[in-house]
């Protein structure tokens, strides 16, 4: 009888051995898998739906794409007249790109719930795509950046520091490198802002200085920082087709894109990313 009891107990172990791990893994769940992760502000965020940028970037490319914008935020860190409670410096691209190296974006997570601060969900179920994608997967990181930072009159760049977070390059920069660091084999590609006209001023985004310089400072900025890394830099504001003479045709209020605009940001996109169409 003894010899039965240590039978069956030698049994019911060996199950549990070959068998819950099994369970475990069959229960865990899937990784998301995307070829491509959009970084950006409202302009490449939009409504978070297929006429969204990302979302036509995923249809001329033939590539899974991740829609990873944050409406209103910037390439710098932006710390400035922050209230209390509020945690949106987390989504700029360079506390992003902080995530990404570290592999974490729970601060990101924790700052979208609800009983914390009142950010949209959209930004909470980015965060969370953020944290459960596969990284792996992904091969090529789009970081689309810089109307934020010339509408806040953001610094475009520091001699003394050109890693400075608080600087339109500098933040750039250091982005670049930890998107590097934490994604070799993926291709990284800046995307310049796009033309807009904003504010109901007699001068446009070509001619008004808002602290930094005019909107093209940011775009020269952007290209510039490309060349130093050997990055491609698709130029959206001269390249896309949406221009003085004919925005309110494409920007509803004269700076965020309808569905056609997007058609045509991400064909100019297509057209100058050799290889992204599969």
């Amino acid at each position: 009888m003894k010899n039965k009891k240590v039978a069956a107990a030698v049994a019911i172990v060996l199950i549990l051995i070959c068998f819950v791990p099994a369970l475990l893994v069959f229960r865990r769940p899937k990784k998301l898998q995307c070829e491509i992760v959009c970084f950006g502000d409202s302009v490449m965020a939009g409504y978070y739906d297929s006429a969204a940028l990302p979302g036509y970037i995923e249809k001329y490319s033939g590539r899974t794409t991740l829609n990873a914008a944050f409406g209103g935020l910037t390439m710098s860190a932006n710390f400035d007249n922050s209230k209390a409670g509020d945690a949106s410096h987390l989504f700029s691209m360079v506390e992003l790109s902080d995530a990404l190296l570290k592999r974490d974006f729970s601060l990101q997570m924790m700052a979208t719930k609800k009983d914390i601060i009142d950010y949209p969900q959209d930004w909470y179920n980015v965060a969370e795509s953020l944290g459960t994608l596969d990284w792996e997967s992904v091969k090529y990181v789009f970081i689309e950046q810089g109307v934020n930072d010339y509408l806040l009159g953001k610094p475009l760049d520091d001699a003394a520091d050109r890693y400075n977070r608080s600087t339109f390059a500098g933040a750039l920069r250091t982005s670049i490198e930890n998107v590097q660091k934490a994604l070799p084999d993926a291709k990284i590609i800046l995307l310049t802002p796009i033309y807009h006209w904003v504010g109901g001023e007699e001068e446009d985004c070509t001619e008004r200085d808002l602290g930094g310089g005019t909107l093209l400072a940011y775009v020269d900025k952007d290209k510039e920082v490309a060349a130093e890394y050997g990055l491609i830099c698709v130029d959206n504001f001269n390249g896309s087709g949406i221009n003085r003479d004919n925005y309110k045709e494409y920007l509803y209020d004269g700076l965020h894109t309808l569905e056609e605009a997007n058609a045509l940001i991400a064909q100019n996109i297509i057209d100058n990313v050799e290889g992204l169409r599969k």
